[in-house]
């Protein structure tokens, strides 16, 4: 049983964000004006979503609702596309184990639930509401979840407080806690104790992570060493469907040599341009696919990428097969695709690893046996760069501007980058399992608390035809 601060706490936060929202306000007024997908959910954030939209909860993803079905849902938040992916292998897994119990999906941005809509086609999704109590309790309200699952870390105080005061259970699954992360709570100290007290499981990726999950608060029976999903939800198969259906589509044959910059920000796209134009001069079949990590960024890389003077084409103008002798750059302006163009990569380059941002999951190409090259920074991965590093299963490149010659030299001499990949994909095999681990955890918490919840409900109705 969890503590429960007084709501009056609540209204605490609630003045602290509404504080935060005005300074910011300039800021955010020009980000709705100038970018539309910021709009999208705004209501939903602000109010929760509509109760009616859930007041039958369907027993399926993807199923119609059905009356009377028991409300003893599994909530499952992921904050954008990548934590998206993460749920969906643990989703389906609940789903196969618990079917009577409805899952739903919240997300924060648009890419998310684009994704999100694609994964779990039904009106199942809602947005994530923003962290003031009256938005929270009205998502409660309309979801009334036996459980409620929150990819890596996602901790909002209110909604924690409001969950432990209806004895719903919080897990977070795949959880870390980065250096940056855990130094901020340890400072504000007493102020985020309670909210990481009020969190019934983490399924913690490392020994590291989850002490510091426990230092922060946690109590240390709820905390479990599982190990990090991301190495379960990867393809290693190059001829998988979806990346034959794409390799058709962008016209790339066997004897073209792909290189490709994935979840790239700013200025990643201009460095691996001018890889390419050194690849091109020992072979005309080198191409680049570019994915960039932003969708908000795709019309600026498109510029960007043609004023190279190289032909570029467009992943969304690819409506018929084509040939990749037509382009000499693919802009894959799409959400949710990433994972299966890794599988055509024979040197693959993973982005927001040279600036602030901590790196993206190296994971994907690595299974698929690519070629990976890394930036500098990836603390935001730091252990699976560990383990990669460690087996000589990836390269990293120390600056940006080395970039395309360290590039032309794989290009020249595949052999060693081929091996890379050999030991990546063994590294990777090695290291699997903790979808199971966190799905027996989940199982037992959602067991336990559907059946609680359940005895409160008989004793509410007899209470009810006593009066």
């Amino acid at each position: 049983m969890h503590r429960t601060a007084p709501r009056y706490i609540d209204w605490l936060r609630n003045g602290v964000y509404c504080g935060l929202a005005a300074c910011a306000a300039p800021w955010i007024a020009h980000r709705m004006i100038t970018t539309p997908r910021a709009r999208q959910g705004l209501g939903e954030k602000l109010r929760g979503p509509r109760a009616d939209r859930f007041g039958s909860p369907a027993p399926d993803v993807g199923s119609p609702p059905r009356a009377n079905q028991p409300a003893d849902c599994v909530w499952m938040h992921g904050v954008s596309v990548g934590e998206v992916q993460l749920l969906h292998p643990l989703a389906l897994r609940l789903r196969r184990e618990q079917p009577d119990a409805p899952i739903v999906i919240s997300t924060t941005t648009a890419s998310g639930m684009e994704l999100a809509q694609r994964l779990y086609p039904s009106n199942h999704l809602f947005y994530f509401p923003f962290d003031f109590s009256w938005s929270v309790a009205a998502s409660l309200d309309a979801l009334r979840p036996a459980m409620i699952v929150l990819g890596e870390l996602e901790l909002w105080p209110n909604l924690i407080a409001e969950a432990n005061r209806r004895s719903i259970p919080i897990a977070v699954v795949n959880g870390r806690l980065s250096d940056r992360s855990y130094r901020g709570y340890r400072r504000i100290g007493r102020l985020s104790r309670g909210m990481f007290q009020g969190l019934s499981l983490v399924a913690a990726q490392t020994p590291a992570y989850a002490e510091r999950f426990i230092a922060c608060g946690c109590a240390e029976r709820r905390v479990h060493v599982t190990g990090n999903t991301k190495f379960d939800n990867v393809a290693f198969d190059r001829t998988h469907p979806e990346v034959e259906r794409l390799r058709r589509l962008a016209g790339i044959g066997t004897r073209h040599r792909i290189v490709m910059a994935g979840s790239t920000q700013d200025p990643e796209e201009a460095f691996a341009v001018q890889a390419l134009q050194r690849c091109r001069q020992l072979s005309p079949e080198a191409r680049l696919i570019v994915v960039p990590r932003h969708p908000d960024r795709f019309e600026q890389v498109h510029v960007q990428l043609t004023r190279s003077g190289l032909r570029v084409a467009r992943r969304t103008e690819l409506t018929a097969p084509t040939s990749a002798d037509l382009w000499d750059i693919l802009l894959v302006d799409t959400v949710g695709e990433l994972r299966w163009w890794w599988g055509m990569a024979e040197i693959a380059l993973v982005g927001g690893s040279f600036g602030q941002r901590g790196g993206q999951n190296m994971l994907e190409p690595a299974a698929y046996g690519s070629n990976v090259l890394l930036g500098p920074n990836t603390s935001n991965f730091r252990d699976v760069v560990d383990l990669l590093v460690a087996a000589q299963a990836v390269r990293v490149v120390p600056s940006l501007e080395a970039l395309p010659e360290i590039i032309e030299q794989e290009f020249l001499h595949p052999a060693a980058g081929r091996s890379r990949g050999v030991r990546a994909r063994e590294a990777i095999r090695e290291h699997q399992g903790a979808l199971e681990r966190t799905a027996v955890l989940l199982r037992q918490l959602f067991a336990a608390s559907a059946a609680s919840q359940r005895q409160r409900r008989a004793i509410s109705a007899r209470a009810q035809q006593h009066e």
